[in-house]
C-alpha cells in the first residue's frame, strides 16, 4: 500500500508496517507544514497522543513502541548506514518522556501555535530519529530527519519529498535504490558533497548488516 493513502480518520498501525507507518508520518508531516506554513522545527517522529487520535488503541500504539525499543536494544541508538573515507552517516533513534503541542494529529512547534489551534499535552512517550553526520573525527552534524524532510517539501515540493521517501522504501524492503536515488544525489552535491551514484551504492554497503538484523527483529516484515 501506498504510504500517503491512509484514511486521515484512520489508526495507520491498522494497515502499516513499522516501515510504512514512518514513512506515512514523515511524508504527512511535511505536507500539512508545506500546505499551513508551519515551522515544525525539532521535533519527534512519533509520539503516543497523536495516534491515539488517530483513532489507535493504546495498546497497538504501545506494542509499536516496544518494537521500536527492540530495534535500538539489538542495533544501538545509532545506527550506521553509510560509510565514505572518512564521511559516515548513522541514524540516531532515541525515546524520551516530554511535552508536545498538537494540531489536529499533527505535532508542531510552540512558534506554530500562532497560526493555528493548538492543545498542549503533557508526559507523553516520543521517538526522535535524527541523521548524524561524520565528516571527520572532530567535525559533526545531527540533523533531526523530520526538519529535512520539512525542508525538502518547502525547497523542492511533495513530489521531491516521496521520490526521498520511496528511494528509502525500496532500500530498506528490497536492498536496492530506485531511480529517484539520482534526484536524491543531485541534491546531495549541491550541499557540497560529491558523490556519483556508485560511489554512493558501495558506501551503503557497510550498514547492509544492520538492514539485515533490522528484518531479523521484525521477523522479516518492516
Amino acid at each position: 500500500m501506498d504510504f500517503r493513502e491512509i484514511p486521515i480518520n484512520e489508526c495507520p498501525i491498522k494497515y502499516l508496517d513499522t516501515l510504512h507507518l514512518i514513512l506515512f508520518i514523515l511524508y504527512k508531516r511535511a505536507e500539512i507544514c508545506k500546505n499551513l506554513d508551519l515551522a515544525c522545527s525539532d521535533l519527534p517522529v512519533l509520539a503516543t497522543t497523536p495516534l491515539i487520535v488517530r483513532n489507535c488503541d493504546r495498546s497497538d500504539v504501545h506494542k509499536f513502541f516496544r518494537r521500536m525499543r527492540r530495534i535500538v536494544d539489538r542495533l544501538g541508538n545509532e545506527i550506521e548506514i553509510f560509510r565514505l573515507g572518512k564521511l559516515t552517516a548513522s541514524v540516531s533513534v532515541e525515546f524520551g518522556i516530554g511535552n508536545i503541542k498538537v494540531h489536529g494529529a499533527y505535532i508542531v512547534s510552540d512558534s506554530d501555535c500562532n497560526k493555528v489551534d493548538c492543545i498542549s499535552v503533557n508526559n507523553v512517550t516520543t521517538l526522535y530519529m535524527r541523521l548524524v553526520i561524520k565528516l571527520s573525527d572532530k567535525n559533526l552534524v545531527i540533523l533531526n530527519i523530520p526538519d529535512v524532510v520539512v525542508w525538502l517539501a518547502k525547497v523542492y515540493g511533495l513530489d521531491t519529498v516521496y521520490n526521498a521517501l520511496s528511494m528509502i522504501h525500496d532500500y530498506v524492503e528490497r536492498g536496492v535504490f530506485n531511480d529517484s536515488v539520482d534526484e536524491v544525489l543531485s541534491i546531495v552535491r549541491r550541499w557540497g558533497v560529491n558523490v556519483d551514484r556508485e560511489s554512493f551504492i558501495n558506501a551503503t554497503l557497510p550498514g547492509r548488516k544492520n538492514l539485515v538484523v533490522l528484518k531479523e527483529i521484525l521477523g522479516g516484515n518492516v
